[in-house]
């Protein structure tokens, strides 16, 4: 049996592999996948790197609980919540840097009389401000604004405790706030 030039030569034509087309829509699947790998891993990346104060946050408030339940108030550790000389460890760069939860002074002592240690280097820093029955809750500072926050407490002590970092080294810090009244924990630029 003998075959035409033209048979044989189709057979050869659909060996040859993928067609322009068919490699483009190859190129684009790949391309999607990755936009959606990356977003993933961004997210993981972000969420891995919060909850870091999730973590503190519940150490404070079990620490803060017990020292109230011995003092009958809670304990103020930084002047404020808005300078960085309240905000302790002392890390330059806060979200770029990982520092261990040590350091000297007022405020770390107020940190260890509390029984705040962290093991794990942190990536934010935190400021943990406490006030007396009757006295206005401190200003959350510009950095975030929390709706429904009270303008005094009702016969109770208080106290506030704030993280904040830059994560993604754009210069805006990511900041996280809770309190003894509120029973959430508010962010504002949470990546």
């Amino acid at each position: 049996m003998h075959h035409s030039p033209s048979l044989v030569q189709a057979r050869r034509t659909s060996q040859r592999g993928l067609t322009m087309v068919e490699l483009m829509v190859t190129i684009v699947i790949i391309g999607i996948l990755a936009a959606v790998g990356s977003v993933s891993v961004k997210r993981y990346v972000a969420a891995s790197k919060t909850s870091e104060t999730v973590h503190m946050f519940a150490n404070v408030k079990a620490a803060q609980e017990t020292y109230k339940d011995e003092t009958f108030n809670y304990l103020g550790i930084s002047p404020g919540l808005t300078a960085t000389s309240d905000f302790f460890p002392a890390n330059p760069s806060p979200g770029q840097k990982r520092m261990n939860f040590a350091g000297t002074g007022t405020i770390a002592d107020k940190w260890t009389a509390l029984g705040i240690h962290e093991d794990a280097p942190m990536l934010f820093v935190y400021a943990c401000t406490a006030g007396a029955i009757g006295t206005k809750p401190t200003a959350t500072g510009s950095d975030i604004t929390v709706a429904n926050w009270p303008s005094a407490t009702s016969g109770k002590p208080w106290y506030i405790v704030k993280a904040r970092a830059d994560l993604d080294g754009d210069g805006v810090n990511t900041v996280f706030i809770t309190a003894s009244f509120a029973g959430e924990i508010y962010s504002a630029n949470d990546l």
